[in-house]
């Protein structure tokens, strides 16, 4: 969920003593006050503009805010529109997750297969733009839709996502990642602690009603995460690598999102309440959850008495996962991740595969030279 005119960075500051994570201090560059470009315009221009401010994930985040300014009005997205939502949704939740493991993964060795594979991911951004063209008409000729699945699936397959199982292919970008991180044992499996829709009720009244909730959200007693691994790992019972088990998540996440666009394409009828959700907000207004691919994201419009906007909020997937105290720096805390630059790699690839909307910096020192 970058920033179109400016993507910031998270910087990530690393503490060891004898190669023991003692300290894990996170900053950013990241804007801020993106909200308030919503103020003062009319409901209809807010999703254009989500769609146009931010250059990833930029569907998702139009949709979002589709749900929030009709709700903010009283009204809600008919089924025909929600189903095309769907399958943008979907599309680019598959080229979002492809995209990140091909361009972001921390190895000269990786970045090289992925320049190889750079035809493939090309072949699912196309399909991928196909479909949300098609999904932004509000209504979707389902017949249209066949033709650009079966791209993209042939696309996600060459990359790496099996057809069958849960093991990429031998020779593909996914395999030669995974082949990096199947025998880690540094960091300690953990489940997470999964944010879903039965928290948006509790999520918006803090987003609502406490200013500053949008760039350091909580909920009391728990350390929330969410993204595919959170939407998967969170009842699973795993022994795999806790980096290995990370990966195969985001992988399983694009199975499982192809497996519904086909679906769609089929005819079927399927549950689409675990992508999005909306509804009215504490107080005043409305709101829209979507499931991309790093996580929950969420808007929030309300609509003043001249029928403009009067008051927007957008908390983004990246603000959980990479707080101050979430999920990734609780991965690091007393971790031995080694110094130097074996200490920089490792964290760097819990840093990608907790994928940020961002880009990183890591610094890891020791605890004399702090």
């Amino acid at each position: 969920m970058t920033f179109a005119l400016g993507a910031g960075t998270i910087r990530i500051d690393v503490t060891v003593s004898r190669g023991q994570v003692c300290a894990a201090e996170l900053s950013g560059s990241r804007p801020q006050g993106l909200a308030r470009m919503f103020l003062g315009r009319r409901p209809e221009e807010a999703p254009v503009l989500a769609g146009q401010l931010f250059s990833l994930c930029g569907f998702a985040q139009s949709i979002a805010a589709r749900l929030a300014v009709l709700r903010a009005a009283d009204r809600a997205m008919g089924g025909d529109e929600r189903l095309a939502a769907a399958t943008g949704l979907l599309a680019e939740r598959v080229f979002e997750t492809l995209r990140a493991l091909a361009l972001h993964w921390p190895s000269h060795r990786v970045s090289d297969l992925a320049v190889a594979s750079g035809v493939h991911l090309r072949e699912a951004l196309a399909a991928s733009q196909s479909i949300i063209a098609g999904a932004r008409a509000g209504t979707l000729p389902i017949h249209t839709l066949a033709l650009p699945t079966a791209r993209l699936e042939g696309a996600a397959t060459s990359l790496g996502i099996p057809v069958v199982g849960d093991i990429p292919a031998t020779g593909t970008l996914c395999a030669a990642i995974l082949d990096e991180i199947r025998f880690e044992r540094i960091f300690r499996l953990r489940r997470p602690d999964s944010l879903n829709l039965h928290d948006d009720e509790e999520v918006l009244d803090h987003l609502v009603r406490e200013s500053g909730y949008a760039a350091l959200p909580y909920l009391a007693g728990r350390v929330a995460e969410t993204g595919a691994y959170a939407r998967l790992r969170a009842s699973a019972a795993t022994d795999e690598p806790y980096l290995a088990a990370r990966l195969l998540a985001r992988i399983k996440d694009v199975r499982l999102c192809l497996n519904l666009l086909q679906g769609i394409a089929d005819g079927e009828e399927r549950d689409l309440a675990p992508l999005f959700s909306d509804g009215p907000s504490p107080g005043a207004g409305g709101y829209g959850a979507v499931e991309c691919a790093r996580g929950r994201l969420y808007h929030q419009a309300e609509i003043g008495s001249d029928g403009s906007i009067s008051a927007y909020r957008i908390l983004a997937p990246t603000e959980w996962n990479f707080h101050p105290a979430g999920p990734f720096v609780e991965t690091l805390l007393s971790c031995r991740i080694g110094d130097g630059e074996a200490g920089r790699k490792v964290v760097s690839q819990l840093a990608a595969l907790f994928d940020p909307c961002v880009a990183f910096e890591i610094t890891v020192r020791e605890a004399a030279h702090a």
